[in-house]
């Protein structure tokens, strides 16, 4: 004898509901998962490495608790290090927002040129920053560099640019500029494309242009793209590594050591991974804090 079990329709549409639910899911899985291995556990072996002393070489490690936070900090190299990431921080991040603002006014004022002059200004995020860093050495090497043959051209002695404390790390800087420039551009040509066309039409209307519009109309509207745009210029210079390990390795007399490359020294040159563990947790503590404060500077315009 046959039964027939009557459905009701409410068995399908939750059946549909928990597959629209399963698919979010399994796109978001690769990132989660690419977060968790190469975020959050390097994170969380960070802070324990932090609080012993662990052997390169293998055997146990040691507690002891604080004292690599201590270490790092009272150390005058990391010091050093620490302001020199300051300074490269404070000679970067200004100039690649105004730049990058520019750019991205001059990209919008382009009219049918517009992806072609994009693409030409987005070439310098696109290059490999090694071998951009290896060219910038050259243009600055000493004495046969291609800056140092143009100052010849006017009569001007070379310059060890890259030799003297005094100039390195604003040459090392000029890379920092010329690449996180691009990157702003592109996050200010993001945010330019949401004004609406009314916005140009009344601004020309009341006859306000070029730079007080710019003042009045168009930096207060796209604020929240600027705090972005800055955000990743901060994160860009704090983090910088490559362009100071190929152009001087940390020095002259540590005048261009960063942050990031005295943990990679400490850890792998002195075989101290628990200073370099605390160090770099630190360090992501400053970055974590720099992405706290975004989202509530951004959350509060949004109130």
């Amino acid at each position: 004898m046959r039964v027939n079990v009557k459905r009701s329709p409410g068995d399908g549409t939750r059946r549909s509901m928990r597959r629209e639910g399963l698919v979010p899911m399994l796109l978001m899985a690769p990132a989660a998962a690419g977060v968790t291995l190469f975020v959050l556990i390097p994170a969380v072996l960070s802070l324990v490495a932090s609080l012993f002393r662990v052997p390169l070489t293998g055997g146990a490690w040691t507690f002891v608790g604080l004292d690599n936070f201590g270490r790092a900090l009272d150390d005058p190299a990391v010091r050093q290090a620490i302001g020199n990431t300051i300074v490269y921080s404070a000679i970067t991040i200004v100039p690649s927002l105004v730049l990058g603002l520019g750019l991205a006014l001059l990209t919008n004022a382009a009219g049918r040129r517009r992806p072609l002059v994009r693409t030409a200004l987005l070439l310098p995020m696109t290059a490999n920053l090694v071998a951009i860093s290896v060219v910038y050495a050259w243009m600055f090497s000493y004495p046969g560099g291609f800056v140092n043959q143009v100052l010849a051209v006017v009569g001007v002695a070379p310059v060890n640019w890259l030799g003297e404390p005094g100039t390195a790390l604003y040459v090392v800087a000029l890379v920092g500029v010329w690449r996180t420039a691009s990157l702003t551009m592109l996050v200010f040509v993001a945010g330019l494309a949401t004004l609406p066309a009314t916005i140009d039409e009344a601004a020309r209307a009341e006859g306000i242009r070029g730079l007080r519009k710019l003042v009045l109309i168009t930096l207060p509207m796209i604020r929240p793209t600027a705090v972005f745009a800055a955000v990743l210029a901060i994160l860009n210079s704090v983090q910088v590594f490559d362009t100071v390990s190929v152009m001087t390795g940390g020095g002259p007399l540590g005048s261009t050591e960063t942050v990031l490359t005295m943990t990679w020294r400490i850890g792998f040159g002195y075989f101290d991974l628990g200073t370099a563990s605390a160090l770099a947790f630190l360090l992501l503590v400053v970055l974590i804090a720099v992405g706290v404060l975004q989202r509530r500077t951004l959350s509060g315009w949004g109130r």
